[in-house]
């Protein structure tokens, strides 16, 4: 039995879908499926149900899950008790990020009160993010919305607006504010149904009153808003996002019913010990982003 197998278990068993699950891991869904299969054979017995397309763990599959996620969590923190005990992480952080004007000053403030501590970012999706979260690879994540998870923290920093962008020459753009009814007959550029912001958005469209007509979901912001740029419909924006400043063929407007705001916080895993450093950075986080706009 390998660790692999393990870790693929469990994502599997967690979103009970063999695609999703290959889709999160970045691998094939062949290899996924191949490697489920060796473990199944390692332990003697199927761990799910499988019908068509559905796989459901079974009786064995749950006990299996609940004694595999126990034994990975305590690896993982050996390995972090490990490593603090030889310094090798005493003096880095690992942070996911979403993309906001107001994080490198956060950064650079940081560093000029610690400019020994060395900040690893990555921009990861929210998924793939918050499982590196639960297993240690990174220590903290900013992302809007709380996170679903018991073993999670999230506190809020701060609120932020959200904004309509659509092509300058759609219809739309010679207005500077709009009710989001306005563009219930529109096609919509979304999030992924995964990612934090896609909750986000469907808030929106649930307090306007209409369901949007989707063009395109994907996970990645910039590629979202360049299609809006290229007029291949419209979509959201929030007002520290700095992929604004690329819109060069598009019009940012005003949303004035309903009201569109979203929260952003910083999440970690409450169940590992974090390092001095990395509570350093979170105190300074929270204190530094607290309530900007």
């Amino acid at each position: 039995m390998q660790l692999t197998q393990i870790e693929y278990f469990l994502m599997v068993a967690r979103l009970e879908h063999m695609s999703k699950a290959a889709l999160e891991l970045e691998i094939s869904q062949s290899s996924l499926s191949k490697t489920i299969a060796r473990l199944e054979e390692d332990i003697g017995v199927p761990l799910f149900d499988r019908k068509g397309k559905s796989i459901r763990l079974n009786e064995y599959g749950r006990m299996f899950y609940e004694k595999a996620e126990k034994a990975l969590d305590d690896l993982y923190e050996a390995k972090t008790e490990i490593q603090e005990l030889a310094n090798i992480r005493e003096d880095s952080v690992a942070i996911n990020v979403m993309n906001s004007k107001l994080l490198p000053k956060l950064f650079f403030n940081f560093y000029k009160k610690r400019p020994n501590v060395k900040i690893r970012q990555y921009v990861l999706p929210d998924k793939l993010a918050q499982q590196k979260l639960i297993y240690g690879e990174i220590d903290l994540m900013i992302v809007i919305n709380p996170i679903a998870d018991r073993r999670i923290e999230w506190v809020p920093l701060f609120t932020e607006e959200i904004f309509l962008v659509v092509p300058k020459n759609h219809p739309l753009a010679v207005k500077e504010s709009v009710s989001l009814i306005e563009a219930k007959d529109e096609l919509f550029i979304l999030s992924e149904t995964e990612q934090n912001f896609r909750a986000t958005e469907n808030h929106l469209f649930e307090k306007a009153g209409f369901t949007p007509q989707i063009a395109f979901e994907g996970e990645d912001l910039s590629i979202i808003l360049q299609l809006v740029n290229e007029g291949k419909g419209i979509s959201f924006i929030f007002k520290n996002s700095f992929l604004d400043q690329y819109l060069d063929n598009a019009k940012i407007l005003k949303i004035s019913d309903p009201e569109c705001f979203q929260t952003v916080g910083i999440a970690w895993n409450k169940n590992r010990k974090s390092s001095f450093v990395v509570n350093s950075f979170r105190d300074f986080a929270i204190t530094f982003l607290s309530d900007k706009k």
